[in-house]
């Protein structure tokens, strides 16, 4: 009877202990900041505020900025870890603190609500302007860098792109890439197009300060006329060229543009250097691969299709 009795209690004791690790967490470590936070939902800048203790651990935060999704307001509350769930510790956030904090990310399992997962470099401290923690490195290098150097690098991480595409005589195409930008090649009257970088949000053409800026055709606008071996023929050519662009079409751009250069209130023209900075973030290239012209009795021929491919590359 005793036998039988302590059978009984291993049983259970396998039990409690299966039970504890069936809804413990498990998780490998996702990388830095800049890594995993790319599947969370929400990104704040915020402060915590206070800590709720008992059965479901949990932190209200004042939300300062969201930097990726939105809150719906200023004030959130954040599950934490329990020992059941794949979330960090109250103690490490002490009210007071600054963080940015990537929420409902891989193996948070957040519920009905917003969670903060330690499966990855999650969340980052904030202290007198600088962002502390495991940014883009390995999991124990702890970096600083300037806050707002970091939010310009989480809005516009690294990209590069290439694709193909084909478009008809009065036809516009828009095309996606990075993360927030849009390629598009607008129609022109009376033919022809015009290679647009827009961001999403914005009307702002960001390629417009594509050099050279006078005196010879802008890479940025394809007309039949630049097609030809002798363009002499078309009186209406700008500049009288003896040429169009080169092909392929190189153009530059940057979410500055008309922010911090050649905004609508800019008296002056833009600088060598601002043109070298809008370079350094953004280049593209479209190699026009074929086409076929129609002829006007003026001698400057429309385009009723381009066949061509686009190289993309750029953020910070």
């Amino acid at each position: 009877m005793k036998k039988l009795a302590l059978e009984f209690v291993l049983i259970g004791i396998g039990f409690i202990i299966f039970s504890f690790s069936a809804g413990a967490c498990s998780c490998a470590w996702r990388g830095p900041f800049l890594v995993a936070a790319k599947d969370a939902v929400l990104i704040v800048q915020g402060k915590i505020t206070r800590h709720y203790t008992g059965k479901s651990p949990a932190m209200g935060v004042y939300v300062l900025e969201d930097l990726k999704g939105g809150g719906l307001d200023s004030g959130m509350v954040v599950q934490m870890g329990d020992g059941m769930h794949c979330r960090p510790t109250l103690e490490g956030f002490p009210p007071g603190s600054e963080w940015i904090l990537a929420l409902n990310g891989s193996g948070s399992k957040p519920g009905e609500g917003w969670a903060l997962s330690h499966c990855g470099e999650y969340w980052l401290r904030v202290e007198n302007g600088e962002v502390i923690g495991s940014i883009d490195g390995t999991r124990a290098q702890v970096k600083r860098m300037p806050l707002e150097e970091f939010k310009r690098k989480l809005r516009y991480p690294r990209f590069h792109e290439t694709f193909t595409g084909q478009v008809f005589q009065g036809k516009r195409i828009c095309r996606p890439f990075g993360d927030n930008f849009y390629l598009i090649l607008e129609p022109m009257q009376p033919d022809g197009w015009e290679i647009l970088v827009k961001e999403v949000g914005r009307d702002e053409n960001l390629a417009r300060l594509t050099p050279p800026l006078h005196f010879v055709p802008n890479p940025r606008y394809i007309k039949g006329w630049h097609l030809l071996e002798d363009p002499s023929g078309c009186a209406t050519r700008e500049y009288d060229a003896d040429a169009g662009p080169a092909n392929p079409r190189e153009f530059i751009f940057s979410p500055e543009v008309g922010a911090r250069f050649a905004g609508p209130n800019a008296g002056r023209a833009v600088t060598p250097e601002e043109v070298e900075e809008i370079r350094r973030f953004g280049r593209g290239s479209l190699t026009i691969k074929k086409f076929r012209l129609q002829a006007k009795a003026d001698g400057c021929p429309g385009i009723e299709w381009i066949r061509f491919s686009v190289q993309l590359e750029g953020g910070y």
